[in-house]
């Protein structure tokens, strides 16, 4: 595919894709989900893929995505080696895992630990076989991407916590691309349901095993029961060549709570959404996310966040450092309806340029409708202060140790949000190591 496809060519060709890919798989599953993906083929070729005429695509380039041919199928090569994902694991924590390759369970790289009666973390392909139809949420395909997924996902991680109970250990999702050809695409699908009262921390975490230009369209369906608490850390350290849209979508019932937990390191272009429904009051959202971009990279984050009940809390901090020719977006939305009064809102949204030919754009967003209300936004962009660089060289510190102490600095806020150790390390690690790269 040539550097001019446009768009209408490009929303063609995945249409035949996904019919392609539909026709092959008839009857694989039940016959309700293959109603459901057929009429999320029929809504893609409806709207097509977005651009930048569509207010929340305006800042999101697609173009190195169109230009490329994404979209081949990668033959099923077998799950790699455990020793080969050894570096991605983590090692310290107590955790269940549920690994997939390519979109595709990997059970030999998994690691199942029971979890009490009643609860239950496995694959969705596997749990919707036997399912009824409302086991999987339609909230309506929010654009072309999220229609994608639902047409031609192949598996994800099905989490399921019954009313009253907690789960003490971290339960991990963690998403690897082989690396074993271009052109690939993988649709992993994710449903994550807490009856009321139940807890549980949930890492959904997306690596690399190679270099490889690929795409990975994620969507992750969140139902929090009255009470509920879930912790949710979402990471996408995915390698240099890949394309990433995930969508996070999050349905909260009277006084549940969501701290949620974002950060996108890798990827040559990236895409992650939050959207968060309140269907009754008390509930509370809460998200932390950093993000980083440079050698070329770009990365968005988009939040989009509707009060439309009383009494509800939500709060958005992220922060972005971009170095070299990096490229960032954040766009951040919060509608409060009519009716949604005593609602407490805030957003934050804070970058630091570390080069001339590092640029964001940062597009914080409040709709209010009701007058009984507290609520907040803020936005920044700016350069490592020469103040203070200058009071830690005049100490003794070198200029390049100086520059990774405060971009650490900036970032810890948002790191210290993440409430697993190891993961919150090796993130750290990960950062410093990021920014010493030349600006």
């Amino acid at each position: 595919m040539s550097a001019a496809t446009t768009v209408p060519e490009a929303s063609t060709r995945f249409g035949r894709l996904i019919n392609e890919r539909l026709a092959a798989r008839h009857g694989d599953g039940p016959s309700w989900l293959h109603l459901r993906r057929e009429a999320a083929a029929t809504r893609f070729a409806a709207i097509g893929l977005p651009s930048s005429r569509d207010e929340a695509w305006r800042y999101t380039p697609l173009q190195g995505l169109l230009s490329r041919e994404i979209g081949s199928s990668v033959p099923d090569a077998g799950a790699p080696d455990p020793a080969e994902v050894g570096a991605v694991l983590l090692q310290q924590t107590r955790v269940c895992r549920l690994a997939f390759v390519d979109g595709r369970f990997a059970p030999h790289l998994s690691r199942l630990i029971p979890l009490g009666a009643g609860t239950r973390a496995g694959s969705l392909r596997e749990a919707l076989r036997d399912a009824p139809a409302e086991t999987l949420p339609d909230a309506g395909e929010l654009h072309a991407f999220a229609a994608m997924n639902t047409a031609l996902f192949e598996d994800g991680g099905r989490i399921h916590v019954p009313a009253g109970h907690g789960v003490d250990v971290v339960v991990e999702l963690l998403f690897l691309a082989s690396g074993r050809g271009d052109g690939a695409m993988h649709h992993p699908r994710n449903l994550i349901t807490l009856g009321a009262g139940a807890s549980a921390t949930v890492i959904e975490r997306y690596a690399g095993l190679g270099s490889s230009q690929h795409l990975t369209n994620a969507v992750t369906d969140i139902v929090l029961g009255a009470g509920a608490h879930l912790s949710h850390l979402r990471v996408q350290e995915e390698d240099a060549g890949a394309f990433h849209m995930g969508s996070v979508r999050v349905r909260q019932e009277r006084d549940s709570r969501y701290a949620g937990f974002a950060a996108s390191l890798g990827g040559a272009w990236s895409r992650c959404e939050h959207h968060a429904d309140f269907a009754a009051a008390g509930a509370s959202f809460a998200v932390d996310g950093l993000y980083l971009a440079g050698d070329r990279q770009f990365v968005d984050h988009h939040l989009d966040i509707r009060h439309a009940v009383p009494g509800c809390a939500s709060r958005e901090t992220f922060k972005g450092l971009l170095h070299g020719a990096g490229r960032a977006v954040f766009d951040g939305r919060i509608v409060v309806e009519r009716d949604a009064q005593k609602t407490d809102a805030a957003l934050d949204n804070a970058n630091l340029l570390l080069s001339r030919n590092a640029e964001v754009d940062t597009k914080p967003q409040l709709e209010i409708w009701a007058d009984d209300v507290k609520c907040s936004h803020g936005a920044a962009v700016g350069q490592i202060d020469p103040t203070q660089l200058f009071y830690l060289r005049a100490r003794g510190v070198p200029e390049a140790q100086a520059r990774e102490m405060l971009c650490l600095g900036f970032a810890q806020e948002v790191l210290d949000a993440c409430p697993v150790p190891e993961l919150r390390a090796r993130l750290e690690q990960a950062v410093a190591q990021r920014i010493r790269v030349p600006c």
